[in-house]
């Protein structure tokens, strides 16, 4: 059986402060993303240098990645930017990627458009 590769996605890619990822992922499921992946980084900004007894500091941040049909884009985005108040400084920032294709996701139908690779090679 050929594998099944979901077209035209949207990657929504929001970076937090460490601890808050799991907010972010919730936020994505109620506007209707089936989850996120969060990674793990450090900060670089200016919003995210100091010192604590003269070591730097470099905060932890959270990095998560939601992948979406073009048409739920907009809702999911909105949610969580209201939902980690975005419009404060140093609150994160969200912003999307558009993916071709992909393939791999157990809930793969969900994704809208789907083809299997065989399709896709011929």
């Amino acid at each position: 059986m050929s594998k099944l590769v979901a077209l035209d996605l949207k990657m929504i890619v929001t970076i937090v402060d460490g601890g808050t990822g799991q907010d972010v992922v919730d936020f994505s499921k109620e506007a209707g993303a089936v989850g996120g992946t969060i990674l793990h980084g450090r900060g670089s900004g200016v919003h995210d240098t100091g010192k604590f007894f003269g070591l730097e500091i470099q905060p932890e941040k959270d990095i998560v990645l939601t992948l979406v049909p073009d048409e739920l884009e907009l809702d999911v985005m909105e949610t969580i930017g209201k939902g980690i108040k975005i419009g404060k400084p140093g609150n994160g920032v969200c912003f999307s990627v558009d993916i071709a294709k992909a393939m791999g996701m157990t809930s793969i139908k969900t994704f809208g458009e789907t083809k299997t690779m065989d399709e896709l090679n011929s």
